[in-house]
This record gives C-alpha cells, structure tokens and sequence, in this order.
C-alpha cells in the first residue's frame, strides 16, 4: 500500500525562454508544448483525494509562459485551497502595465502562496549563466513587479549557488533589501554526473575550501539542504509525485532524464505507483540499496558539499 502524496511537482509546460548553464532540460525534455486545460481537470482529477501539503507548479519551463498560467492556478486552488503553492519564475519577461503576460501574471500571483524570483548572479554573473537573460530586464521586472497587487503571496530571492558567482551572494542580497523582496533562498547547483557514479568528496564539486568556508561562516542558515542524507531519508518514493507537461509519471525532480513510471492521463495513478519497476526503486531507497534509477541522485550528489557547510536546512 503506498503511502498518501503530499507533496507533487506539476509541470504544465516546457517552453522556456533562456538556456541556463545548470539546467539539463536540453537533454531531457520531448516536443515543446503547454499542458491543455482539459488535461490539466484530467490531472487534477486523478489526484484529488491525496492530501497535498506542498506542490510546486513548475518543472522544466518558465510557468508564465503558459498562455493560460492564470486558469492553471484557478483550477488547482479549487481542487487543493489549503494546498501551500509555489512557482519559480526566471523573471525574463515584461509586467509592465498594458503588457501581455501583466494580466495573467497578476491573477495567477493571486493564487500562490509563494513566487520564487530566480536571481544567480549580479550583472555579467547573471548573465552569463542565464544565457540569453538580460540584466536590465531582471531590473524592469522588478520595478513593475512594485505595482502588481501580490494578494498574500510571498516573494522569496531563489540563488542557485556555483563556484562561479558565490561573490556575488551579498549583491544580490542588498538588492533583494532594495525591493522589499521576501527572504533570500540559497541553493547549491546540482551536479549533473555520470549515470552510474556518485560524488563522494567534496574535490568533485567544483568549490574550493575557502568558498565553502566563505559559505559556511556567512551564508549557512540561507542554504537549504541536509548535510546528513541517506536514501532512506527520500521522502519522494514515500509520498512524492513529479508529473511531466506529457503527463509521464517521474520518481522526482531530481532524475528528470530517467524513464518514467507510466502516463497520468491513460492509467491510473495508483496502478502507476503499485508498478514492479516502482515499487523496486522504493525498496531501494528504503534500504539504502539504490536502484540505477536513483544513482545520479543530486540529494546524495550534494552530501558532501552540504555536510562540510553543517547544513540541516530543509
């Protein structure tokens, strides 16, 4: 019997406007589409009696790309409204007053409980891992984003963190301070490996030691992850779901280049979770024998690096 989801990451689509030195989707997304609104009733539909806590509508796209991103975050507040909902968004498109995304961004923002604004890096840092991003544009979003009626949505400062702009943690802070953003959210960039190796020292990262000194001393109640991971601690194969704009069924955000489990619109999710080749890889992580299915885990990839910082943020 599996355990209840509480927690889903729901992709609508993966159209994005920027090609980010640390995303993989390149090598992993199908044919670029939106999620129709019909499919969207279908997906909600198979998971409405699970008790969700927490789900992220996002996955390998900028969200507010979806034509109808607004009609998206209507339908999932009526089926889940004490669901908390979190969107990321790369911040590379115009709010401004009259503009074609201002409307639909300000009525889906009225059914989030929390934006994360993608902000690694100040100027030429910024730009040169958010190719073909624009500083400026970063800046007009934010000046607008000053008149957009936020409801009860928290604004939050998400930094993916490389060895390349941790100077530039502290700039953006001050700008976060500036614009009367919420807090400032630190995550270190996943390390995208080989298939059939985990990293295992902290020589495999990247970081030199006075950066991950640098992190620690100044930056570590910021970070978020676990120094202390082992798979059985994987809270996704107990009570996750992460659902493709396809509909294909993945063990989590973190392998989103492994096969899936099955197709949310043509079987039942149950019978997806219930699968031989599911149900193995739970067994694995619950006894600390991951299958291949979980090798590159990234949770894993990143213990060192989050031990060696002391971090228990999650």
């Amino acid at each position: 019997m599996n355990d209840p989801i509480a927690y889903a990451y729901l992709e609508t689509t993966n159209y994005c406007n920027l090609n980010c030195s640390f995303c993989n989707r390149n090598e992993v997304i199908g044919p670029l589409k939106h999620m129709s609104l019909l499919n969207w009733k279908l997906l909600l539909s198979k998971i409405k009696h699970h008790p969700l806590k927490n789900c992220k509508l996002m996955g390998m796209g900028e969200p507010f790309l979806h034509p109808e991103f607004d009609k998206i975050t209507e339908e999932f507040k009526k089926t889940f409204p004490e669901c908390f909902v979190i969107v990321a968004t790369n911040c590379q498109y115009p709010i401004k007053e009259g503009s074609k995304i201002r409307g639909r961004f300000e009525k889906a923002i009225q059914n989030l409980d929390q934006l994360y604004l993608s902000i690694d890096g100040y100027g030429e840092s910024y730009e040169r891992d958010r190719s073909p991003a624009k500083w400026h544009k970063l800046i007009s979003f934010l000046e607008n984003l000053k008149t957009v009626d936020r409801g009860n949505c928290d604004i939050v400062v998400n930094y993916v963190v490389n060895a390349y702009n941790i100077e530039d943690i502290s700039k953006v802070d001050e700008l976060r301070k500036e614009y009367n953003l919420g807090k400032l959210r630190l995550n270190i960039a996943q390390l995208w490996g080989e298939e059939d190796s985990l990293a295992d020292n902290i020589e495999t990262s990247g970081y030199s030691m006075e950066q991950l000194k640098y992190l620690r001393e100044n930056w570590a109640d910021k970070i978020m992850g676990k120094g202390e991971w082992e798979f059985p601690d994987c809270f996704w194969v107990k009570e996750g779901l992460y659902t493709t704009v396809e509909g294909r069924v993945l063990m989590c955000c973190m392998n989103t280049g492994a096969r899936s489990f099955g197709n949310i619109f043509d079987q039942d999710l149950e019978d997806i979770r219930s699968s031989k080749d599911f149900t193995n890889v739970r067994k694995g992580c619950e006894t600390d024998k991951p299958t291949k299915h979980c090798k590159n885990c990234s949770y894993k990839e990143l213990t060192p690096i989050l031990k060696e910082l002391e971090i228990q943020n999650v």
